[in-house]
C-alpha cells in the first residue's frame, strides 16, 4: 500500500492538465526514471501529445494490455490530500489512483505472460494517443482499462461521444421591430427543443438512453438588435444501438437553414461479458473482493472504445471512489490495494 500511495502522491502533485503538453511529457519522463531497467519502454507522440508503452517483452503480441492516462481536467488545487480512508484531489479516481497501481504492478512483474502498459496524456480531450497505440499494436488477448464506473463495477456497455456545432445566419432587425427580422438564437434553440422531443433527456444513471446536452449558445452583436448569426454546441452521448449520424439528419429535417459541423466523434463501447478472458477476470475479482462485481451499463466514455472496436475483449472498471472532475473527487485507499491484488493475480495465474 505504501508504495502505491507514494507513487500516487507524485502523480497527483503534478498539474498535468491535458492542454499542457510540456508538463505531461515531463511527467512521463519522470515515471520512466522509477521503472526497473529490464522493462521495454517506447516513447510516442501523436499530434504533440506524449504517450508511453511499458512492457516486459519485445514481442508485440500481448497477452494483457493495461491502459491509463495521466492527464486531468483543470482544477483550483492539484495537491494530494488524504485521511485514514481516502485520497482526495484532482485525478485521484480519474485516474491517477489506478495509474499508481499499474506502475507499482510493473515494478514487481513476475509472469511468463507478455504484458504491456499504455500510458497516454490526452484522454480528457481527445483520446487520439490510445487510438493510435491500439492501431499500432492490435494483437491483444485482453485489455484492462481501470477508468470507468466505481466500486469495482465492470462495464459491458458505454455511451459514445458525438459533439456538434450548429450555425445559422438569418436577417437582422432593430430590437423594437422583431417582425422585420429572424432571431438566429431563437431559431437554434427551437431546433434543440424539437430534438429533445425525439431524444428525451435521461433522468437517472439507470435510464440508459441517448442524451443531447446544449453545452454552449452564442450569438448577437448588440442588445438592441435581432441577432442574425448564432452558433450552438451540442454534446451528445449515444448508446451503442444508436447511429449518431441520424441526429444530423433529424436536425436537417427540423431546419434546413442550420449548418452542422462534427467537432468530435467517439465510438460507443460494448464488450462480450461472456468472453473467457473477461470471465477469468470476474472470477479473480470475486476471489479478491469476496463478492461478485456488478456488471453495468455506463453513460460516460473512455479509451476502452479503441480496444473494443478492434474486437479485443476489454475490462472497463474502477476502484472505489467518486466525483471525477469535481472538487470533492476521491479514491479509497484500501480499494487501490485490492485493485493491485486483482491485477497481480491476473498476470501471474
Amino acid at each position: 500500500m505504501k508504495e502505491i500511495l507514494e507513487e500516487l502522491k507524485i502523480l497527483m502533485n503534478c498539474p498535468s492538465v491535458s492542454s499542457d503538453k510540456r508538463i505531461n511529457k515531463e511527467l512521463l519522463e519522470d515515471i520512466k526514471t522509477r521503472l526497473p531497467k529490464d522493462l521495454i519502454i517506447k516513447d510516442y507522440s501523436f499530434e504533440g501529445y506524449s504517450s508511453l508503452i511499458i512492457a516486459n517483452t519485445k514481442d508485440h503480441n500481448y497477452d494483457i494490455v493495461f491502459c491509463g492516462h495521466v492527464d486531468v481536467v483543470p482544477a483550483d488545487n492539484y495537491k494530494y490530500q488524504e485521511d485514514e480512508i481516502n485520497v482526495y484531489g484532482r485525478g485521484s479516481i480519474d485516474m491517477k489512483g489506478s495509474v499508481a497501481v499499474m506502475l507499482t504492478l510493473f515494478k514487481h512483474l513476475n509472469t511468463d505472460k507478455k504484458v504491456a502498459l499504455f500510458l497516454t496524456t490526452d484522454e480528457e480531450i481527445a483520446g487520439h494517443c490510445a487510438r493510435e497505440l491500439v492501431n499500432l499494436y492490435p494483437n491483444i488477448k485482453l485489455a484492462i482499462v481501470p477508468d470507468g464506473g466505481k466500486n469495482f463495477e465492470v462495464i459491458y456497455k458505454q455511451k459514445g461521444l458525438f459533439q456538434l456545432k450548429l450555425e445559422v445566419k438569418t436577417t437582422s432587425a432593430h430590437a423594437s421591430a422583431p417582425y422585420k427580422g429572424v432571431n438566429a438564437i431563437s431559431k437554434l434553440y427551437n431546433c434543440y427543443e424539437k430534438l429533445l422531443l425525439k431524444y428525451p433527456l435521461p433522468i437517472s444513471d439507470e435510464d440508459f438512453r441517448t442524451s443531447i446536452n446544449l453545452s454552449k449558445l452564442e450569438g448577437g452583436k448588440a442588445l438592441n438588435q435581432v441577432p442574425d448569426t448564432a452558433s450552438m454546441y451540442l454534446d451528445i452521448r449515444y448508446v451503442p444501438e444508436c447511429n449518431p449520424e441520424e441526429i444530423i439528419t433529424e436536425i436537417e429535417k427540423i431546419d434546413s437553414d442550420i449548418k452542422v459541423k462534427v467537432i468530435e466523434k467517439g465510438l460507443a463501447f460494448k464488450t462480450d461479458i461472456n468472453n473467457k478472458n473477461i470471465q477469468k477476470y470476474l472470477k479473480v475479482c470475486k476471489e479478491v473482493l469476496k463478492e461478485e462485481p456488478k456488471i453495468i451499463k455506463n453513460a460516460a466514455t473512455s479509451d476502452a472504445i479503441y480496444f473494443a472496436d478492434k474486437g479485443i475483449p476489454t475490462v472497463l472498471t474502477n476502484p472505489v471512489g467518486d466525483n471525477p472532475h469535481c472538487k470533492d473527487e476521491f479514491v479509497n485507499k484500501e480499494s487501490l490495494l485490492n485493485l493491485y491484488k486483482i491485477f497481480k493475480k491476473i498476470v501471474e495465474e
